[in-house]
């Protein structure tokens, strides 16, 4: 039986930060994030995905069919990150992961009120603040229309989601990610320029850690 996002987010603690009455309820935005995805049962749990990774402030041509690609990763979400074989010691990109994948908001430490609303490629979105769960606090930000996750706050840099898609067994991931360098973070200033680029190619769900990979 497929298991309810609103019988998982009732463990959750939310919060609220609204200064006036008829402010959404986390809680229902939450499930209303989370049945855009498919459910909990469809979030991301252990993956391997190919990429084509770019610091440049200059964004590159789309990719093409036959695009190679410069990094293979296997990623398991809010744990570990191999590239190659090699393990990241990087905390910030496995948080950033935990965030997209959504199950950051299922976590039982996660604490979730409603934040301040942003634009996105010229298209409203709500957001939703996570604290307790992380050292520092993260945003993530919706479609108002879609509920689809379109961009993260977190630390220093607005990383920006688009061109999703689905893998064969209905997973959804951003295909498109581009990341821009805040000038201003109080202020949500971003500088003119972005700061990286990101495609990804293919993306296969794992059933358990390829055995040449150390924990």
């Amino acid at each position: 039986m497929r298991t309810t996002s609103f019988m998982v987010i009732a463990f959750l603690s939310f919060l609220s930060c609204a200064a006036h009455a008829g402010q959404p309820d986390p809680r229902e935005l939450v499930a209303q994030v989370l049945e855009t995805a498919g459910g909990d049962e469809k979030l991301l749990k252990l993956f391997r995905l190919r990429e084509r990774l770019l610091v440049t402030k200059t964004p590159a041509e789309p990719v093409t069919q036959d695009e190679k690609g410069n990094r293979t990763s296997v990623v398991e979400v809010s744990g570990d990150w191999w590239v190659g074989k090699a393990k990241r010691d990087k905390d910030k990109v496995r948080v950033l992961c935990w965030a997209w994948s959504l199950r950051l908001l299922l976590d039982p430490q996660s604490r979730i009120q409603s934040c301040h609303d942003i634009t996105v490629n010229g298209r409203p979105a709500f957001g939703l603040r996570v604290t307790e769960s992380v050292k520092v606090p993260i945003d993530l930000f919706f479609d108002l229309e879609s509920k689809r996750l379109v961009a993260i706050d977190y630390d220093d840099t607005r990383h920006v989601f688009s061109e999703w898609k689905k893998t064969a067994d209905r997973h959804h991931y951003p295909s498109h990610v581009v990341g821009f360098r805040f000038t201003n973070r109080d202020a949500g200033t971003l500088a003119s320029n972005q700061w990286y680029q990101t495609d990804i190619l293919e993306l296969v769900p794992l059933n358990e850690l390829p055995i040449e990979l150390k924990r």
